[in-house]
């Protein structure tokens, strides 16, 4: 199944990115660049991991990997991340200011670096986020699932980009989030809108195209060689964030990927 949309402001090529960047050289554009990035890809709602949907009696087969292009913007500009899946292992490729952040989640380890100065880290995940993986559950777009768990109801039925789509709502003293998705059993979103009441801003991801049944390989979720990694515990890690050091300068994107799964 492939849901495709197309953005005219949104450039779609890869162009190369200028000027180096490391870590302990510029904290303060590392600094800038996480809270752009952690700001738009809106991960408290995307990140926790549902079971993929079946059909009644189990007829249809689990999918086992899935892509999608999104493209996030706020106040703080425009992020677009590219994501696949295999079973729970989780590739996510987000553009932010000029420069590639890779995301990997493969078994007991998340990985997250720069691809252009080919540095970053990799922890190893806390066991909460090890029993929520599941080879029927794609880690990524289960934002209506998430809503409809969180109190959320649907409010409408309306036409976007050409599709018949449900509309899901749930307002909270936080704010309020909408998600649009697909009229089937497979529910993808499609756009979502975060309005935050104390900021008083709004954030708007759209989910520009949809894929599934890829031939990937277990070989795609792994660093490339070459990667410089510093290696952490999680608590190590949280330490270090906590004390400022640098591995806080590496915005964790799917943090109950690494944590696990926050509590209802």
């Amino acid at each position: 199944m492939r849901i495709a949309f197309r953005q005219p402001d949104v450039d779609r090529r890869h162009s190369r990115r200028r000027g180096p960047w490391t870590l302990a050289a510029n904290r303060a554009f590392a600094r800038r660049l996480a809270r752009a990035v952690a700001g738009l890809v809106l991960s408290a709602t995307a990140a926790q991991p549902v079971a993929a949907e079946e059909g009644e009696g189990g007829e249809k087969p689990a999918v086992s990997s899935w892509y999608t292009q999104t493209v996030a913007r706020g106040d703080s500009g425009l992020t677009v991340t590219y994501l696949w899946s295999l079973k729970s292992k989780l590739r996510a490729e987000t553009v932010a200011r000029g420069h590639k952040l890779v995301t990997i989640v493969n078994g007991d380890t998340y990985y997250v670096y720069d691809g252009i100065t080919m540095t970053g880290i990799a922890i190893r995940r806390a066991p909460a986020a090890l029993a929520a993986d599941a080879p029927n559950r794609r880690p990524f777009g289960n934002e209506a699932q998430i809503l409809i768990e969180q109190g959320g109801e649907k409010i409408r039925q309306e036409t976007i980009a050409g599709m018949r789509a449900e509309v899901y709502q749930i307002t909270d003293e936080s704010g309020r989030r909408v998600v649009w998705v697909t009229q089937d059993d497979r529910r993808l979103p499609i756009r979502l809108e975060l309005f935050d009441r104390k900021s008083g801003s709004t954030r708007y991801k759209e989910y520009i195209d949809w894929a599934s049944g890829l031939p990937v390989t277990d070989a795609f979720f792994e660093p490339e060689p070459g990667i410089q990694l510093d290696r952490f515990e999680i608590q190590e890690f949280i330490e270090n964030a906590l004390a400022n050091n640098n591995a806080a300068m590496l915005p964790i994107l799917y943090p109950e990927l690494l944590h696990g799964p926050s509590p209802p």
